[in-house]
């Protein structure tokens, strides 16, 4: 697939538009929005959705694939759909990399098999590409669609379940206060607290300001409606910072066994995120507290009395990612380790394969990379490196796995470089 095409390589009689974004409601819009509800199950758009959706996707990149114009199968609808936008992604030590973020991927099971899909994410990765991005990001709902694309898995996605009762009782008092607060008023604090957040965890994924909606109540994309029922709090500092925000919803029975569940959790420390779990075992009538996207390295089950109130129930990937210039998404990372390794790279679609020496002077320095002529070099394929990139699988898992293939002593070796002092923590499916 060659770099510098412009067209996207469709078969016939498909053709590929772009949707004017600019926040009103047109009818391509409302055709884009039917054809993404449709291919996620959802219910069909109304006004309101409309005018929702208009405002969310405003400035992005919307794809649409049209079909035969003589069709009669829904027509006028797209039959296939592709979102992107830029934003940030965390890939270490402070450092926010630019990044083509792909949503809203969809393809009408009439239509399928055809190579559109292929067709699609082409042609946005080359556009990203094209335009100096170095990465690309997407969360997926199937995890057996993206790897022939390059897409690797960068963070996973963690979900508990905490048992709010007697037993909660953390073994020292966290530091700073926790607050209830109005969940449509905070706009702004949500905001800066996610910048903090997103600025010191690495593997974070930027959001769009309109997640603010979601995590107030005002708007549920999948219902299509108000949140009444979302409650919020906040955690400050010892100096009165917001340094963590919590939005929750407990469900309407008012039985013995009530359970809350976590819609948005962000704590930019230790003593946030425990402060603000204490809040939420200790709400009233609440027996079982439910949250996803947790850090991998949360303290919770160690800084309790009895680790059992907590139990882990599911672990799966969240965030993908496909690396589009290896030299400069090594440049653009924080390393924890000084070392020097030689990878080959092989790039399903062609634009990254080559070989590269990678050199890193000391913790914190940013890397050297050069393409060279290394025969002996290990081999990874780009999806691996995208998810040894970020720290959250080991070299050596990988090369049990057969996706890096080295010596014993190669695979250490990467294994020393590319270790992370942190693990890849994301809170932003998009």
């Amino acid at each position: 697939m060659p770099d510098d095409r412009h067209e996207p390589d469709l078969p016939e009689p498909y053709r590929l538009a772009c949707v004017v974004t600019d926040g009103t409601v047109s009818e391509g819009i409302a055709a884009q929005s039917r054809a993404i509800n449709l291919g996620f199950h959802m219910s069909e758009p109304d006004a309101d959705f409309l005018s929702h959706f208009a405002r969310y996707v405003a400035g992005q990149r919307l794809w649409a694939v049209q079909g035969s114009p003589d069709s009669r199968e829904l027509p006028g609808l797209p039959v296939a759909t592709l979102s992107s936008y830029d934003q940030t992604i965390n890939t270490g030590h402070g450092h926010l990399e630019p990044a083509d973020f792909i949503t809203d991927v969809t393809v009408r099971p009439t239509h399928r098999r055809r190579g559109i899909l292929r067709g699609l994410i082409g042609h946005d990765l080359a556009v990203a590409r094209r335009s100096g991005l170095s990465m690309a990001a997407l969360t997926a709902t199937e995890g057996a669609i993206y790897g022939r694309f390059g897409f690797g898995v960068s963070t996973q996605n963690q979900s508990v379940e905490v048992t709010s009762d007697g037993r909660f009782v953390l073994s020292h008092q966290p530091e700073g206060s926790v607050e209830m607060v109005a969940p449509d008023q905070i706009d702004e604090l949500r905001l800066d607290v996610f910048r903090g957040f997103h600025h010191s965890h690495r593997g974070s994924h930027g959001r769009l300001d309109w997640w603010v909606d979601f995590a107030s109540g005002r708007w549920n994309y999948e219902t299509q409606q108000p949140d009444r029922r979302v409650r919020s709090a906040i955690h400050r500092d010892r100096q009165g910072r917001p340094d963590g925000v919590v939005s929750y919803r407990i469900a309407e029975d008012h039985g013995s066994t009530m359970t809350m569940t976590v819609d948005d959790f962000i704590a930019e420390n230790a003593d946030a995120e425990l402060g603000l779990w204490e809040f939420l075992a200790s709400v009233d009538l609440v027996t079982t507290v439910k949250a996803s996207k947790v850090n991998p390295e949360t303290p919770l089950p160690w800084a309790l009395r009895d680790p059992r109130v907590v139990r882990f129930t599911r672990r799966s990937d969240l965030t993908w990612v496909r690396i589009l210039d290896v030299a400069a998404a090594l440049r653009a990372r924080g390393w924890d380790h000084a070392g020097s390794v030689a990878l080959h790279v092989i790039d399903p679609l062609e634009w990254c394969t080559g070989t590269y020496r990678i050199d890193v002077a000391a913790p914190g320095e940013t890397a050297e990379v050069a393409r060279v002529e290394d025969a002996a070099a290990a081999t990874i394929g780009i999806a691996a490196l995208g998810s040894l990139y970020f720290g959250g699988v080991g070299a050596r898992a990988l090369a049990g796995a057969g996706q890096l293939r080295g010596t014993a002593e190669q695979v250490q070796e990467i294994g020393r470089l590319f270790a992370t002092d942190d693990l890849p923590h994301c809170i932003s499916a998009f």
